[in-house]
């Protein structure tokens, strides 16, 4: 665990694991793991947009060096039925979804 001060008035944006998926490992989600601050008040909130489930989630041909994707091609029910199944265990899922390079 590392504490980070928090800068008064930021907004943090964690990034998700579809775009990692979409920037083709480019950028990286997180393992969200909070700790109550005991002396300060913190606002989290979770937001899953786009709920188009029969869309296809795979790294971007733009992004792909050599045309190596890194994840699998996968539509997005498919996905959401993974990630919640997978009862929010870490990077455990997102893991599950990259290929064998």
């Amino acid at each position: 665990m590392v504490p980070v001060q928090s800068i008064s008035g930021a907004l943090v944006i964690n990034i998700g694991d579809i775009l990692e998926i979409v920037t083709n490992g480019k950028y990286k989600s997180i393992e969200h793991r909070a700790v109550i601050n005991p002396d300060k008040e913190r606002i989290s909130i979770a937001a899953f947009h786009g709920a188009n489930k029969s869309c296809t989630i795979a790294p971007l041909q733009e992004l792909l060096k050599e045309g190596e994707a890194w994840y699998k091609v996968i539509d997005a029910g498919e996905y959401l039925r993974g990630y919640f199944a997978a009862k929010l265990e870490g990077r455990r899922y997102l893991e599950s979804l990259k290929l064998g390079i």
